[in-house]
């Protein structure tokens, strides 16, 4: 009797286990089904660059299985999301600072790492262009303390009259130049017409001249040269980076006039330069040549 009733329970111990062992092996089977499920959705949304869903989908898949990989593209999906939110406040070197991390992310999505480079890039591009536009913005100020109201407009005009100006990474900048524009009068008057009038105006004007010159030797803006130069250079495109990049190589020379140069006068400088083999251009570069 005593040796029926230990085969009975010996019996049921062993079908409970049984019972046990496939319940968990059907759960483990679930989990991996969810997890392959999750992490396809979220890489397709990556593919449609929808990268708070994807993060959605590969939160949900480290949930069905945890592993780096699942781990590492949420995070990077997680940072693209928090980049793009922060630019569009304008807050250029949070955003800079999340993307470096999507970029160096280990066990990444390689899309997610060219998309945070990419971004890196075009981060860094609008910085300097609100660099440049708020130095221009800055000089147009000094000329209209000193009455030059004529380049301070030309120079306002260039700002507000550059491609993508009103869009949400510039809008601040915009108006403040536009406010600036709409405050010079209708009509700027000529210094040489007073001299016309008044002897002892010209006197004045003449004084006033020289002051303009000294203070505007290293601006070809100041010398009347309005002739439109071509793009091409030494057999190659001169880009709207390469007129910004060499505004930043003037200011870095100590160039204080550099917000008065005309896209004009850049592309001279810059054709000036790759003449001479040079990368980099100096203040001389703008002055006309025999052959441009």
């Amino acid at each position: 009797m005593k040796k029926a009733l230990l085969l009975a329970t010996t019996g049921l111990a062993l079908i409970l286990a049984g019972c046990s062992n496939s319940a968990s092996s059907s759960k483990s089977s679930d989990d991996s089904s969810a997890y392959k499920t999750e992490m396809t959705k979220g890489n397709d949304a990556v593919n449609d660059e929808n990268y708070s869903k994807a993060a959605d989908y590969f939160e949900s898949a480290v949930k069905a299985k945890k592993t780096d990989k699942a781990t590492a593209s949420k995070k990077q999906a997680t940072n693209l999301v928090k980049a793009k939110k922060l630019m569009n406040k304008r807050h250029f070197s949070d955003a800079k600072d999340a993307l470096t991390i999507a970029k160096d992310q280990d066990n990444g999505n390689k899309k997610m790492t060219s998309k945070a480079k990419s971004m890196l890039s075009q981060v860094t591009k609008i910085q300097r262009n609100r660099s440049n536009f708020k130095l221009d913005i800055k000089n147009a100020k000094a000329m209209i303390k000193s009455g030059s109201n004529d380049q301070a407009r030309s120079l306002l005009e260039q700002v507000t009259k550059f491609k993508g100006i009103k869009g949400k990474y510039y809008s601040d900048i915009y108006a403040q130049a536009k406010t600036l524009l709409d405050s010079l009068p209708a009509t700027a008057v000529n210094a040489t017409d007073e001299t016309k009038t008044d002897d002892n105006t010209d006197t004045n004007s003449d004084s006033n001249a020289n002051n303009s010159s000294d203070d505007q030797s290293n601006n070809p803006a100041a010398k009347g040269d309005f002739d439109i130069e071509s793009r091409k250079g030494q057999g190659k495109e001169i880009t709207d980076d390469d007129i910004a990049k060499a505004r930043q190589q003037l200011t870095d020379q100590g160039v204080k006039t550099v917000g008065a140069w005309s896209d004009n006068d850049i592309i001279r400088a810059i054709k000036n330069a790759r003449a001479d083999g040079r990368d980099t251009i100096k203040p001389s570069d703008a002055q006309i040549r025999g052959n441009n």
